[in-house]
């Protein structure tokens, strides 16, 4: 545990280790709530003009942006997340390889290892950030159909709907679509004509109100 902690603060591995504690004291302060967490994937903040396409200068700098995002996989989770990856994996590819190929502690070997270490640890980080990328996705597919179906008006379905049960038949491009609701107060029966006023926690179900 010593060894590790001198590697940690040797002069090659020191600026590392103070980005991953900034990392780590970052996700403290999430996990605590004294910090909110940034969710905003880069993808959405290219410049766009108003017929649509993209202006001159988000061409020239937001499209090699995009493109380099997509290679990396920074542009499918928040950058904070990919960051944070990114930091970990550095800190580590540095720590093992020079303690296997720099065991003197030279500062030019350190300095040649820099560009196998970057270079891995951009695939390893685009390689983990896949599966998370695919839940952000999935958290934004649930929030755009709560957006889709609130203020939206269907039939109590199930024989009742309540505070701990319910289902709701509303009509979406010319399909029924069956939700699951509660109430926030009493009971509305089967045949009911219900209106969605907001969404329940993680979307799992919505709140109705009889109209």
């Amino acid at each position: 545990m010593l060894e590790l902690f001198q590697a940690a603060i040797s002069p090659h591995q020191i600026l590392l280790t103070l980005l991953l504690a900034l990392v780590v004291c970052y996700w403290l302060l999430v996990i605590l709530g004294a910090m909110d967490f940034d969710t905003d994937i880069p993808d959405a903040d290219l410049d766009v003009d108003s017929d649509g396409h993209h202006a001159h200068h988000g061409m020239s700098t937001g499209g090699v942006w995009l493109t380099a995002g997509r290679f990396l996989g920074f542009s499918q989770v928040p950058l904070v997340v990919w960051g944070s990856f990114m930091v970990l994996f550095l800190w580590f590819g540095s720590l093992v390889l020079n303690q296997v190929w720099n065991p003197s502690h030279s500062t030019l070997q350190a300095f040649i290892l820099l560009l196998p270490n970057l270079i891995s640890s951009l695939v390893i980080t685009k390689l983990v950030t896949i599966p998370v990328a695919k839940l952000f996705k999935a958290m934004a597919d649930s929030d755009t159909e709560a957006e889709v179906v609130i203020g939206r008006t269907g039939t109590v379905c199930s024989i009742e709907a309540d505070e701990t049960y319910g289902q709701l038949e509303i009509t979406a491009n010319g399909a029924p679509l069956l939700i699951n609701v509660r109430t926030q107060g009493g009971t509305l029966v089967k045949g009911t004509h219900a209106k969605i006023t907001s969404a329940g926690p993680d979307n799992a179900f919505y709140f109705i109100e009889s109209v």
